[in-house]
């Protein structure tokens, strides 16, 4: 017999035994785990197998956990409608413009503010500072916009929101941690203060910068209050105010998908038959959610990477 196999042995024969009470505890410990899981994800599985049900057969009931009599006719329903086609658009590009401009504003006043000689740097962080603890009414909001000519505007989208002060105390935080010596070398070599930025502290910083992206992105993406209360027009609706239209209809009512001005002709009546007001929501639900949940996965390791980080400075 092999003198390895010999300690091994011994080894197993020295494993901690636990006792009835721990097993029982691991037992009840992944018995809730489990419960809290299917908890968590069965109302999202159950919009799902409803979204891929056909229309009139869900109204029988009895769908729990496949669907019944599987179906793309909703999907294509809300694809094919125009105005989810244009709410898909006025979504991705408030998405794309209004995240690459807070990554912008942000990146550049944190990169400032972490400079000690700038003038009025204290005055400056306490000015934003104390619109975090004090802050206006809707009713001033609107004021502002409407003087200020964005009422019913693409650019109440992104203007607004295109600084926080969150994100950016975040990026100034990560932007510490960069040895000075670098930007001294880069200013010896005769690089200014921007050339400096775009060249060394945001390639440096990217870990910060897939967390503000991904922040700024969720937060467009699923922001439907501005729609609601600064924008009256159909032609600048997103995803999230026509999701949030959709899912208040009355039963009955396709409510501003079905309207007879934005259905046309064609397939598209032809799909109006075989749906419901129910299935068209449970489509619309899975349509406007499945994009960020493609999208985070591939962000989330960076977005851990980067909070903790921008989050403690030695």
């Amino acid at each position: 017999m092999s003198t390895h196999s010999q300690p091994m042995k011994r080894l197993k024969g020295l494993a901690i035994k636990r006792s009835v009470g721990e097993l029982i505890f691991d037992n009840l410990n992944i018995l809730l785990m489990v419960a809290f899981a299917f908890m968590t994800l069965y109302p999202f599985w159950y919009i799902l197998i409803l979204s891929l049900n056909e229309g009139k057969d869900t109204t029988m009931g009895g769908i729990w956990f496949w669907p019944r009599k599987f179906s793309l006719d909703n999907y294509a329903f809300v694809i094919l409608n125009p105005i989810v086609i244009n709410a898909y658009k006025i979504t991705i590009l408030r998405t794309v413009s209004g995240s690459l401009l807070t990554l912008l504003v942000c990146g550049l006043a944190a990169y400032a503010l972490t400079k000690h000689a700038l003038p009025g740097r204290n005055f400056v962080i306490t000015m934003f500072i104390i619109p975090m603890f004090i802050g206006g009414s809707i009713v001033s909001y609107y004021v502002v916009f409407a003087k200020l000519g964005m009422l019913n505007r693409f650019w109440v989208y992104i203007i607004p929101g295109c600084f926080s002060f969150f994100q950016m105390i975040i990026m100034r935080t990560f932007m510490y941690t960069i040895p000075p010596s670098l930007e001294e070398s880069a200013k010896i070599d005769g690089a200014g203060y921007f050339r400096i930025f775009m060249r060394i502290i945001v390639p440096l910083s990217m870990p910060i910068v897939a967390t503000t992206l991904l922040f700024s992105a969720v937060g467009h993406w699923l922001d439907f209050y501005t729609n609601m209360v600064f924008v009256g027009k159909r032609s600048l609706m997103t995803l999230q105010y026509l999701l949030w239209l959709v899912v208040r209809a009355q039963q009955g009512s396709l409510n501003a998908l079905t309207e007879e001005k934005a259905m046309g002709t064609g397939n598209q009546g032809l799909l109006r038959q075989q749906v419901t007001p129910e299935s068209i929501r449970m489509a619309t639900i899975m349509v406007v959610t499945l994009p960020i949940l493609f999208i985070y996965p591939f962000l989330q390791r960076y977005f851990v990477k980067g909070v903790l980080i921008g989050s403690v400075k030695e």
